[in-house]
């Protein structure tokens, strides 16, 4: 039987690329799909992958690929889910990038473009990150829609919480997270009891010693979704400073499972995070004490209605045949 649809899945090895995938894995379990074919889950995005995976390959329905990089050649439609917002940074933001990284970003960016242009549907993960892609790029906007990232009501247990905030970044250069959780620490100490500790999915190499030493600090190391459940169920709130999203996981998470979650006062973590959501201002202690203090007396109801994996993914692949 052909198949109906064609999921590209290569690059996406860690933070809320594969996320997503545990997600996508989890749908096709649960509802015993065969129509559905996966490629290049073990491969990186490059030259050689893009190329090979154009071969033509019999194809009812949609190819889609999870990766940025939308298909080019002609037959069945074309779907990209864009959700690298590196890809699609303004002026300042690119200026603001090291030298080698902003070369490197704007080789990647040129094939990200030129590929977008070929696509039926450009999926986004947001209404920031569609705004991002249209203001950048505005040749797309017909084809830009949105759909919140997939997730699971029960992918985090329920468990007792303990006084302690999660912070599940993946540290870039481009995210200033040492200044981040610097920042934090300070908010902690000035208005948090002395038992609330801060886990870091960072490794310990990553984490200079000054921070390190810090009798709040708990480096956990780079950990896999499933392997970060137990101590995501076990933490009173979240902490998820970065600037530069297309989604934030963290934030989507935060929201289906009832947590609190710190993070910037922006209309994109507004729309992700909902009633969750602690707000900070950039830059200001005052508003992070604030939002720290909050974050560690709130309740939340659980609100997973937005994140649904059945709605989404029956709408991204389609019907069943």
């Amino acid at each position: 039987m052909l198949p109906a649809v064609l999921v590209d899945a290569a690059g996406g090895q860690v933070g809320g690329a594969a996320r997503f995938k545990v997600e996508l894995h989890r749908y096709l379990a649960h509802t015993g799909r065969k129509d559905v074919r996966i490629i290049g889950a073990t491969r990186q995005v490059d030259p050689a992958w893009l190329l090979r995976r154009e071969v033509p390959v019999p194809v009812k329905g949609r190819r889609i690929a999870l990766n940025n990089v939308s298909f080019v050649t002609p037959g069945s439609e074309r779907w990209a889910l864009l959700r690298n917002p590196l890809d699609f940074l303004t002026e300042d933001e690119e200026a603001a990038l090291e030298p080698a990284q902003r070369a490197a970003n704007q080789r990647r960016a040129a094939v990200v473009h030129l590929a977008a242009r070929r696509a039926d549907v450009l999926v986004v993960p947001s209404q920031g990150m569609a705004e991002r892609v249209i203001q950048t790029r505005p040749a797309l906007a017909g084809r830009v829609v949105v759909r919140h990232h997939p997730v699971s009501a029960d992918s985090i247990p329920r468990l007792p919480r303990e006084p302690g905030i999660l912070c599940p970044v993946l540290f870039s250069p481009h995210k200033g997270m040492l200044d981040r959780i610097a920042d934090l620490l300070t908010a902690i100490d000035d208005v948090a009891d002395p038992a609330v500790r801060l886990h870091v999915t960072a490794d310990r190499d990553e984490v200079p010693d000054t921070l390190a030493r810090h009798r709040r600090i708990h480096v956990v190391g780079r950990l896999e979704h499933h392997a970060l459940r137990e101590l995501w169920a076990r933490t009173q709130a979240i902490y998820f400073p970065t600037a530069i999203e297309s989604f934030g996981y963290p934030l989507a998470e935060a929201r289906v499972h009832g947590q609190p979650v710190i993070a910037l006062d922006t209309d994109q973590n507004r729309e992700v995070a909902g009633p969750a959501l602690c707000a900070f201002s950039t830059g200001d202690l005052t508003t992070l004490r604030r939002a720290v203090e909050r974050a560690l007396t709130a309740e939340v109801t659980p609100d997973p209605a937005p994140f649904d994996p059945g709605a989404y993914f029956g709408w991204l692949l389609g019907p069943r045949p």
